[in-house]
């Protein structure tokens, strides 16, 4: 299967191709992830996607901008109809995009963040390779061919704020606890597979602040010791998801997520306790792979 824009999201790609989002839902939610693969549901989009996507546009050119507002003109705009004309007529944005202007608004007055705008590359590049047993795909949000960079635009909550990691017993920034690093690391394996590199690209995140007004930063995640335990991490876990993707052996359940909520059976009777988390029990495997999601938010 040849990836394009148009294909790039399908569930054709996402059964022939690993991703790195498809790796971290898979460690979300298999059975979730499993459900989407063959069909049976789909996640509703949240505000948060949509806005995200909002910004990633403008960043990408006016064009993609334009035609994804249109898109999405309900989601985005507010809006009245004129009685004598019949006319639609933009009154304003809903807050989450006109605070997404705020954000792109910082950017292009950033003299840094202007000329990695400005620099000369390709958006939305996409390359695949073979890593860990399988085929992956990545979308790269900017790529500088000739000065071998990769950027991603970035949007979070607070720059500067830290997550407690219960494994590794300390706090860590939102570059760590979101999974970038990670990504960084597989987009750099792709990208030299891709072009017949041997050394890594540089990866910069452009990250801004959804606060008022917002926080910016440009960061440079190449870390070669941090990528190979990252890669390290992800090959221990492919084994399982591999498993589990080719239908080998039966998915767990998260318990939590949207799709776990709306198929939920009780089977049991429980003490109160076990909703703390030190309580909780293995995850459970998929109740029935033919389980239809449509029929039981129907029925519920």
């Amino acid at each position: 299967m040849k990836l394009t824009r148009d294909n790039y999201y399908t569930p054709e790609a996402d059964v022939e191709y690993m991703s790195c989002s498809q790796y971290q839902s898979f460690l979300t939610c298999e059975a979730a992830t499993m459900a989407k693969l063959r069909g049976k549901y789909v996640p509703s989009d949240s505000e948060a996607l949509i806005v995200g996507n909002y910004f990633h546009t403008a960043m990408e050119s006016e064009e993609a901008h334009k035609s994804f507002c249109e898109e999405h003109f309900d989601d985005i705009y507010k809006s009245k109809v004129d009685k004598k004309t019949g006319e639609i007529i933009i009154t304003g944005k809903y807050a989450p995009y006109a605070a997404a202007d705020s954000m792109l608004e910082v950017c292009f007055k950033d003299p840094l963040i202007k000329s990695l705008i400005d620099m000369p590359g390709e958006n939305e590049v996409i390359m695949t390779g073979e890593l860990f047993g399988c085929k992956w795909r990545t979308r790269l949000d900017k790529y500088c061919k000739d000065a071998r960079i990769i950027i991603d635009w970035k949007t979070c909550a607070d720059i500067n704020k830290t997550e407690y990691n219960p494994i590794l017993g300390e706090r860590e920034s939102f570059v760590e606890a979101l999974g970038y690093l990670m990504r960084a690391a597989i987009y750099t394996e792709i990208e030299k597979q891709f072009t017949g590199n041997d050394t890594d690209p540089n990866f910069i995140i452009v990250a801004v602040s959804k606060q008022n007004p917002p926080d910016k930063a440009a960061l440079l995640l190449n870390h070669r010791q941090r990528y190979d335990y990252e890669l390290e991490q992800v090959q221990k876990n492919m084994a399982r998801i591999l498993s589990v993707k080719m239908g080998r052996v039966k998915p767990k359940r998260c318990g939590g997520c949207e799709y776990c909520r709306a198929t939920k059976v009780l089977k049991k009777i429980v003490p109160y306790y076990t909703l703390n988390p030190k309580f909780k029990e293995d995850r459970e495997e998929e109740y029935d792979e033919s389980f239809d999601l449509e029929n039981a938010q129907a029925q519920g």
